[in-house]
């Protein structure tokens, strides 16, 4: 079979020629052909090694002149010179040769679109199999590895909306996965899209890892930007662990306490422990109508205990609510509050006394004052 090849390298055949032993490139050109071996140019380490030593001597550069990072070995069969050429090079010429002679296939079965489907495949499969044996492989596998959970709490975006977050029985913001970068990269501004959902997440039927095999330089680059800013990530990550370890422990032993006094104060029927469960469900400790400050706080409490029985769910205003009611005891202080009483000369602790408790030193300093 001919294949019509149009002399669309100048630069390349030109030098081709000079390295073949006919001086017609029509013949010189079927004496060369693809080896199967591609390294990727790091910095430093093995595959630099090869790059650097090979016998073609124009490291991180192809035959025709043009940059390159990828360096694919072509050789030729009668002089052995073995050259170094970049993707857009490899010319079909040299895959047939290489189909034909290396792989055993026919030549008269080797279609123009059987080449093409070879190099598309092919080319791309060596690319990927040299970065992950390059440094550069390894590194982009531990630093996403060490960086993936972080990637998932950071690079996120809020909704606007809230859930009722059951681990620390409160409402919180919604997020999710951010999936497209907005602002300049590496400005202040810079809204990174997550790197999971780009790489491999499950849900991304488009992640580089089942689309491509390697990373593309894009994602690469903003990992390293990602690493690179790791401490400005993780006070913020630690921040958040804290307050729901202290948050769960304050449950925990609200829990205990809401123990004995359901021993103490419920009898063991069907409705009262439709209530419990529906208590526990959402994180709130046993209730009853009693325990508000004010007639509105009582019937409030009464209406949200007839709602659980019923199987309802609070709103995130109907949440609060019950917790600034049934936790007043343990919410600290307001700043103002706490201004207010050093104001008034309060002699205690401000920093350890309630919201509640606040509230009613305010009210019986200033009437101690007369001033109210």
């Amino acid at each position: 079979m001919e294949i019509v090849e149009a002399n669309n390298y100048p630069r390349l055949t030109s030098r081709l020629l000079a390295l073949s032993e006919s001086d017609d490139y029509e013949e010189a050109k079927l004496e060369w052909r693809i080896t199967g071996r591609v390294w990727r140019d790091t910095a430093y380490g093995a595959t630099h090694e090869l790059v650097v030593n090979h016998p073609s001597g124009h490291p991180g550069a192809c035959l025709c002149g043009h940059p390159i990072v990828y360096h694919f070995e072509i050789e030729n069969t009668v002089t052995d010179v073995k050259e170094i050429v970049g993707s857009t090079c490899i010319n079909n010429w040299m895959v047939l040769r290489h189909m034909n002679e290396v792989l055993k296939i026919p030549k008269h079965t080797i279609t123009e679109e059987k080449i093409e489907e070879w190099k598309k495949m092919t080319v791309e499969g060596l690319i990927r199999n040299a970065f992950w044996d390059s440094e550069e492989g390894e590194d982009f596998k531990d630093t996403f590895e060490e960086l993936k959970d972080l990637d998932l709490r950071i690079n996120v975006r809020v909704t606007g909306k809230t859930y009722f977050d059951e681990k620390v029985a409160e409402q919180r913001p919604v997020t999710v996965i951010r999936k497209t970068s907005k602002g300049t990269y590496g400005a202040t501004d810079y809204q990174m899209a997550s790197i999971v959902w780009r790489w491999n997440h499950p849900d991304n039927p488009r992640n580089q890892q089942t689309t491509r095999g390697w990373p593309n330089d894009r994602l690469q680059n903003d990992l390293a930007l990602f690493d690179a800013l790791i401490d400005n990530y993780l006070p913020k990550v630690q921040e958040e662990d804290e307050y729901v370890e202290s948050r769960q422990k304050f449950l925990a032993e609200l829990s205990l306490k809401n123990a004995d006094r359901l021993r103490e104060e419920f009898t063991n029927t069907s409705e009262n422990e439709t209530f419990m469960e529906a208590c526990n469900y959402f994180g709130f400790p046993i209730w009853k109508a009693t325990d508000g400050n004010s007639m509105w706080e009582k019937s409030f409490l009464s209406d949200m205990r007839r709602k659980f029985i019923r199987g309802g769910e609070p709103t995130e205003t109907q949440a609060n609510k019950l917790i600034t009611i049934l936790y007043r005891e343990e919410i600290a202080a307001t700043d103002k509050q706490k201004k207010f009483l050093r104001d008034l000369e309060y002699d205690g602790d401000v920093e350890k006394i309630s919201k509640a408790n606040a509230s009613k030193m305010i009210d019986q300093l200033l009437r101690e004052k007369g001033r109210k």
